[in-house]
C-alpha cells in the first residue's frame, strides 16, 4: 500500500520520508536514534482520519494503514496541517503539544526523537 492518502497534505512528506528510508544507511541511523514503532494519526480539513505506521525499530519502513490505528510504542494525533508545519520545521512539537494541538499516547521520549528523524531524512537541499 502506498504512503500517499487522498485528501492529506502530509502525503507528500510521507513519500519523501519513505524515499529517505529506502537508503539503508539512513534507515539504520533512524532506527538507532529512535528505536520505536510510531503511529501517526492525522485528521484533515474534512474531518477524515488516516494513520501511518513508521517502523523505526526493526525495518525502517513507513506505510499507510487502513482501519483503526495499530498499536505502537507511541502514537501522535494531530491535524494534517499541523503535521505539515511540524515536518517542515515551521512548528515546534513542544508548542503544539502545550497548545493541545498534538496529542501523544505512549512513550513521550520516543515522540521527541521524531523531529530529528524528519530533519535527517529530508531530501530537500539545505540552505
Amino acid at each position: 500500500m502506498s504512503v500517499e492518502v487522498d485528501g492529506f497534505n502530509a502525503s507528500a512528506l510521507f513519500k519523501e520520508l519513505s524515499e529517505g528510508l529506502a537508503d539503508k544507511d539512513a534507515a539504520a541511523k533512524a532506527i538507532k536514534g529512535v528505536n520505536a514503532v510510531i503511529v501517526i494519526t492525522l485528521k484533515n480539513k474534512e474531518g477524515k482520519e488516516a494513520s501511518w505506521l513508521l517502523d523505526l525499530k526493526k525495518e525502517g519502513t513507513l506505510k499507510a494503514v487502513e482501519g483503526p490505528p495499530p498499536k505502537g510504542d507511541v502514537q501522535l494525533l494531530l491535524k494534517d496541517a499541523d503535521f505539515v508545519k511540524l515536518a517542515n520545521g515551521k512548528a515546534n512539537g513542544q508548542k503544539l503539544f502545550m497548545n493541545g494541538k498534538l496529542k501523544v499516547k505512549g512513550n513521550m521520549m520516543k515522540a521527541t526523537a521524531i523531529e530529528s528523524v524528519f530533519k535527517q531524512l529530508d531530501p530537500r537541499p539545505k540552505l
